[in-house]
């Protein structure tokens, strides 16, 4: 990933988000709507939680619990976790990972402007290895593509040292297994 690409670069701007007293069923019908799997929980529109999709079938459906009489407040995920806009993406997938999260609201002066997820950091990253095997070329197998940093393209996982494999960038574990 290009280290200095700042989040408001691949941000989603448009983001989904509810009350701390809207319920449940209100809430999944706009991620539904939206195609989104989470809503920023705002007040003053200041984030204060999130709901994602697992916290949906942890916190309600595995209890069986009725969506519409569940609120927002009793699932958000709290506190959360935001960056600025002018942060780069690597410290963004760096956070995300150790905190072993799938999205990041995107807050400036204590307003959220928008969100950025797993999703987004990997297309980033699909990018810029179609960008960098385009200029590597392609490689004898086996051979590292030193200094090259990434996702690999087989498990997804973010690596320091990327090796080419017939037309693609595997991390070692990948490329030692390949078949």
């Amino acid at each position: 990933m290009e280290a200095d690409l700042p989040v408001k670069e691949i941000m989603t701007r448009d983001v989904v988000v509810g009350s701390e007293y809207e319920t449940l069923f209100d809430a999944a019908t706009k991620m539904v709507e939206k195609e989104v799997g989470s809503i920023v929980v705002v007040q003053d529109d200041k984030p204060v939680g999130i709901v994602t999709e697992r916290d949906i079938l942890e916190k309600v459906v595995a209890k069986n619990l009725k969506s519409k009489e569940v609120y927002l407040k009793d699932v958000m995920s709290t506190p959360v976790f935001s960056i600025s806009p002018n942060i780069s993406v690597r410290v963004a997938a760096d956070q995300m990972v150790r905190r072993n999260i799938r999205r990041l609201p995107v807050v400036e002066n204590g307003r959220l402007v928008g969100i950025v997820t797993d999703t987004d950091l990997i297309s980033v990253s699909l990018d810029l290895n179609e960008v960098l095997y385009a200029v590597i070329g392609p490689q004898e197998e086996g051979i590292s593509s030193e200094g090259l940093q990434g996702l690999c393209d087989k498990c997804g996982q973010l690596v320091e040292e990327l090796f080419e494999v017939e037309g693609m960038l595997l991390c070692g574990s990948c490329a030692d297994n390949f078949q």
